[in-house]
Order: C-alpha cells, then sequence, then structure tokens
C-alpha cells in the first residue's frame, strides 16, 4: 500500500538531502584538488599564514595599511625568500632602466674619472671609444676644473680636490650627470687642463647609446724579444650589453689599423650584461679556435637545454696575435663566460691573467608584474661553458695568477711567437682595476 506524504514534508527531506550532499562534495573536489595541485595542504597552511598576519594587521596596526607598498613588499620578501643574491624585484622605473641598459640606450658622457695627486684634482681615466666625449676631443690625462649644465655648477667639480674628497666627487659627479632617456639631448660644458694648460671649454652631449668599452695602445710595453713599443692594444669592456659587440669588433679593428697585433682583454669588475650579448662578443674571436661545440648550454628546471652555436658570420675578419684576458674575484655572470670560453676556444692564444673569478653560473630573465608594477628578476637556469661539465660549479682560474690589487703589477707568461706577438717574457703593464 502505498503513502502520501505531505508537500511540507518533501520539501524538507530534499532540503535534507542536498545539505548532506554539499559537505560529500567539498570532501570529495579537495581530494581530487590535492591530486591536481602539488602540496596543496601546504599551501594552504602557508597562505594560511598571510591571512593571519594580515588578520592581525587589520584588527591591531594602528593606521591604515597602504596597499600597494604592501603588495610590493610581499614580492620583495617572496624573492629574498629564494635566497639567490642574483633573482630580485625591479620597481617599475628600475626595470625600465635594466631594459634600456640591455639595449645599450642609456644616455651617458663616456668618461671615467680618477685622482691625480699630480694636479691634486680630478682627472679623466678613461675615454670609452665612440662615446661623445671621445667626438668632443677629451683625453686620458685631461685634468678636469669645471663642469656645468643648463647654467648650473656641479658642485662635484673643483681645480683643486683632496684626496679625502676625492671618491665622493666622482660618485657625485657620476649622479649629476646621471639622467633618463627622456634628456638625452641634455650637454655638459667641461672646462679642462691639458699638460697644465687650459684648453678651450667643450660641449660633451649625454649620447643615447651606452659605450661597452675603451681603448688604449700600450705605451709601457717591455721592449723584449725584439717587441716593438705600442703593438698591444688594451680594451677595457664595461659590459656586455646588445651593441657591445658592434663596439668591441670596432675598437679592435681601430686597435688594428694602430699595429696592434696581440689584445689585452681587460673585463676585471665587469659583472652586467646578458646571454645574448655576450655570445655575440665571443663569437667575434671564436673564429680564430675550435668551433666544435655549443659556446654554452642553457639547463632550465622545466624547459629544454637551450644551445648557443657559434655563428660561422661573426668572425674578426683580421690575423689576431695573442689574447690576454684580466680577471678578478669581481668579474661576473657574462664577463665570467667571455672569460672562459675564449680561453676553451683558443688555448694557444688566450690566456688569463688576475685572480679567479666570482662563480656565477645562472642566467637570469626579467618578468613583468602587472598586479604591483615593475618586474621579478629571477634566476632561471644555469650555464655549461663551451666544454664545461655539466652542473659543476666553477669559477674561472687564471693561468698566471696575480694578488688582488689596486694595480696590477709586472706578469711575466712565456709563448713563442712571431714578432708583434705576446712572446718570451713579457710585463704586461696596465691600467688600474676599476673600484666599484
Amino acid at each position: 500500500m502505498s503513502r502520501k506524504i505531505s508537500i511540507g514534508a518533501a520539501l524538507a527531506l530534499a532540503l535534507l538531502m542536498v545539505a548532506a550532499s554539499i559537505p560529500l562534495t567539498m570532501l570529495y573536489a579537495q581530494r581530487e584538488h590535492n591530486k591536481l595541485i602539488e602540496d596543496l595542504p601546504k599551501l594552504v597552511a602557508e597562505f594560511g599564514a598571510l591571512q593571519e598576519i594580515q588578520n592581525k594587521v587589520g584588527d591591531e596596526f594602528y593606521k591604515k595599511p597602504a596597499r600597494d607598498a604592501v603588495n610590493i613588499g610581499m614580492v620583495r620578501g617572496y624573492i629574498a625568500g629564494l635566497r639567490d643574491p642574483q633573482s630580485r624585484y625591479l620597481s617599475a622605473q628600475e626595470y625600465k632602466a635594466y631594459m634600456q641598459r640591455l639595449e645599450g640606450k642609456t644616455p651617458e658622457l663616456g668618461i671615467v674619472l680618477k685622482y691625480s695627486p699630480e694636479v691634486v684634482g680630478l682627472v679623466i681615466d678613461q675615454v670609452k671609444a665612440g662615446s661623445t666625449a671621445a667626438v668632443s676631443g677629451l683625453l686620458p690625462g685631461d685634468h678636469i676644473t669645471k663642469a656645468e649644465t643648463g647654467g648650473v655648477v656641479l658642485e662635484s667639480i673643483k681645480a683643486e680636490v683632496s684626496p679625502d674628497e676625492a671618491a665622493a666627487a666622482i660618485s657625485k659627479f657620476y649622479e649629476e650627470t646621471a639622467v633618463t632617456a627622456d634628456t638625452a639631448s641634455v650637454a655638459v660644458t667641461i672646462t679642462y687642463k691639458r699638460g697644465g694648460a687650459y684648453q678651450p671649454p667643450v660641449n660633451v652631449m649625454l649620447g643615447s647609446d651606452v659605450s661597452s668599452v675603451s681603448t688604449d695602445m700600450l705605451a709601457d710595453w717591455a721592449d723584449t724579444g725584439g717587441i716593438p713599443a705600442k703593438t698591444v692594444g688594451y680594451i677595457k669592456i664595461h659590459h656586455f650589453f646588445s651593441n657591445t659587440a658592434d663596439q668591441l669588433e670596432a675598437a679592435v679593428k681601430a686597435l688594428s689599423a694602430q699595429n696592434a697585433m696581440s689584445y689585452i682583454l681587460d673585463v676585471r669588475g665587469c659583472s652586467e650584461g646578458n646571454l645574448e650579448s655576450v655570445c655575440k662578443a665571443i663569437d667575434l674571436f671564436a673564429g680564430v679556435g675550435d668551433r666544435a661545440g655549443a659556446m654554452v648550454t642553457v639547463n632550465y628546471r622545466n624547459r629544454a637545454p637551450q644551445l648557443w652555436p657559434s655563428d660561422e658570420n661573426s668572425i674578426v675578419s683580421f690575423a689576431i696575435g695573442h689574447i690576454a684576458v684580466l680577471i678578478d674575484g669581481n668579474t661576473s655572470g657574462a664577463a665570467e663566460l667571455f672569460a672562459y670560453d675564449l680561453r676553451a676556444y683558443n688555448p694557444t692564444k688566450v690566456f688569463l691573467v688576475g685572480t679567479p673569478t666570482k662563480g656565477v653560473r645562472t642566467v637570469q630573465e626579467p618578468f613583468p608584474l602587472p598586479a604591483v608594477g615593475g618586474a621579478a628578476l629571477l634566476t632561471v637556469g644555469e650555464l655549461t661553458p663551451y666544454g664545461a661539465e655539466a652542473g659543476k660549479e666553477w669559477a674561472v682560474a687564471p693561468n698566471e695568477p696575480l694578488p688582488e690589487t689596486d694595480k696590477l703589477e709586472a706578469v711575466t707568461y712565456s709563448i713563442s711567437g712571431a714578432e708583434g706577438q705576446l712572446t718570451g717574457a713579457v710585463a704586461i703593464l696596465t691600467k688600474p682595476r676599476e673600484k666599484k
């Protein structure tokens, strides 16, 4: 016999069944998500800690927090927790400047200053090749006595500077002449002495390209084994940006036109640059050695390994003698790869002088963060140079070790070769190491 129930009882029973199904459904969903998302319970606990501090701040902090500042702080803290010194958060302005520098587009004067006790003031130590300072006719050794921009005299530059004031004055000068790409047309008027005599002031434009290299012909070269003076070109490489390879090739050709047959490439203190730019620079010299094998292999966590083969079309098209590469403990990242590969490709032509490099064997990439602005610069892979063992930690060791001093002392290194190359016991006298 069938029984009938009231409509109200039927609705109550239906609601009871729905209510009973909800926790069962949630339990099933949680189990399935635990399978799909690795360490979900742990992630929930981590976000629980974040929720906990958020609740405490909301209840107890004495004023309303600034949401943007809190978000950026969380991003900075997360990246800091990775404990990787190469990874960091870049603000929107820092990210823009970072990308501009990699493209070689940050404006600069193109001069490096140092203190001279002879003139008791600041003189030009280096003029970067192709810079507006070089075009204006400034030379190493010029004594800068005054600088002004827009009619405002820069406080950092004086005719006389005491030794105690020198470091701060140089730093202040770079700060006063640092501008953004939007003001690339600004000029600095420089008054200077050469050989103790005042010269006509020059207007040095803040150029639109970064000068990656500066050059010189070594005058203090030992006349040993029949080597005439000034047969060795000196090239300081400041960083590896998108225009570095072109500037480096132009510098070598210019020195070659001055009868340089061998070269000293100085990457002491060099740390800035990206992988593509340094591989282009390496390829300039890889042509005089063995090209078998990739210049570098990058091993990623979740990507296939990336190989950077040598480009047969990128060859310095003139004879090169021996090459000495100067390295130190501040040679890092792209510059380490440059030194390592040059010697690995050309072990009979290239030798390294100085102290072991820093040992940074990773590569970084920037990732924009629209939610907070700026970007996260993250380490994404490990480098394996040409002929190196994958996964093995490495720093580049010199052929000829030297104590790390402000000025590189005389070095002897014996290589047999034709006249004009690094042959016999040759004293390498170089410029002081650039300080950070």
